[in-house]
């Protein structure tokens, strides 16, 4: 049994969760140009345009705001590689009942490393099913206990010492991150290159890599970032952890911590016009003042890790993915949908 702690310089750990081997559970392409021309909420019940945009009540945004920075890191770095088609194809295997995992995954530890504030969450509701779904299949699963209120540097090290320990035995390790969780788990990678050989894949669930204009235009306030920020510090959290998510921290961190080579990536984004959606009126915030589509936090053109293989899925929020929601019409399951990611991640051989 692997046993995931925070070093002892950081704050105690809550305990991991990680599984026996259990018995396994019987059970049209598009990409980010697509997205952008149109989307739908559902994939069973379709909102029309005419809907949505009843909603929507125009705004006069003073300035441009961050509508330069929108998708930097596309222009910056070597692209990701659209790879939604071979996405779709082995998520409908998954969903009819066929096991996609090959059988190395036998030989790996699945890490899960929860988003900004997660930690509020009760676990039955974040991540859950996702671990889930790989515990199905057998495999050995755990949560990195990172502080979700702390910086990206400040969580790295923590995603560092799970690595080491989860792979005490020989065992590779394949990364999980939602949100910051996968900007944490790409730091570690390229802040602590002694885990890179015990790592064998990293998938990005809806992560800023490049930022977020929603973090950047509250943190430009300084009324929210004094309230706020001085509210999460008098609970012991850090407002470093919000200003690591804004274009201008990214690509100072980027600048010196670039993600290394030869880790097979797998960086999943969505979008969302779902009126019903917690997070409809920051998607509606994004559409009006910028013009573009997102799952409420995050876009599509700033969550790729360069490199990567890219997978765009329409019908998603931020929470769709990795929560237990209150959308009884999401076009994907946050069980079928990890399976598909780790599987497309495994596929990939390391260090090409």
């Amino acid at each position: 049994m692997v046993q995931v702690t925070r070093p002892t310089s950081l704050t105690p750990s809550t305990q991991t969760r990680v599984a026996p081997e259990a018995p396994a559970r019987a059970t049209g392409p598009q990409g980010f140009n697509a997205i952008v021309k149109g989307d739908s909420f559902t994939s069973g019940a379709r909102v029309g345009a005419q809907q949505v945009n009843a909603l929507r009540i125009p705004l006069p945004w003073p300035g441009k705001g961050e509508a330069d920075k929108i998708g930097w890191i596309q222009k910056a770095y070597p692209p990701a590689k659209d790879s939604t088609a071979e996405f779709m194809k082995i998520n409908q295997a998954v969903r009819a009942g066929q096991n996609v995992m090959p059988p190395e995954a036998k030989d790996c530890v699945f890490l899960a490393v929860g988003g900004l504030l997660s930690e509020a969450a009760p676990k039955q509701v974040y991540f859950d099913k996702n671990l889930d779904a790989l515990e199905a299949q057998g495999l050995q699963v755990g949560r990195v206990p990172v502080d979700t209120d702390m910086g990206v540097e400040h969580n790295a090290a923590i995603v560092r010492q799970a690595v080491l320990e989860a792979s005490k035995n020989g065992k590779q390790v394949v990364l999980i991150g939602h949100s910051k969780g996968g900007l944490d788990s790409a730091a570690a990678l390229s802040m602590y290159p002694e885990i890179q050989e015990h790592v064998r894949a990293l998938v990005t669930i809806q992560s800023p890599y490049g930022g977020s204009p929603m973090a950047q235009d509250l943190l430009d306030n300084p009324l929210v970032r004094y309230g706020v920020g001085g509210a999460v510090e008098a609970l012991g959290g850090s407002i470093q952890a919000g200003e690591d998510l804004t274009y201008d921290s990214r690509k100072a961190f980027l600048a010196k911590h670039p993600m290394p080579e030869g880790i097979p990536t797998v960086s999943m984004a969505s979008t969302t016009a779902n009126p019903t959606s917690p997070l409809f009126l920051m998607e509606e915030y994004m559409q009006q003042r910028y013009g573009v589509k997102s799952d409420g936090l995050v876009l599509p053109q700033d969550a790729f890790i360069p490199g990567s293989k890219s997978v765009t899925l329409s019908g998603l929020d931020h929470l769709d993915s990795t929560g237990t929601t209150l959308n009884p019409f999401k076009p994907y399951q946050p069980e079928d949908l990890t399976l598909s990611l780790v599987a497309m991640a495994l596929k990939m051989p390391k260090g090409s």
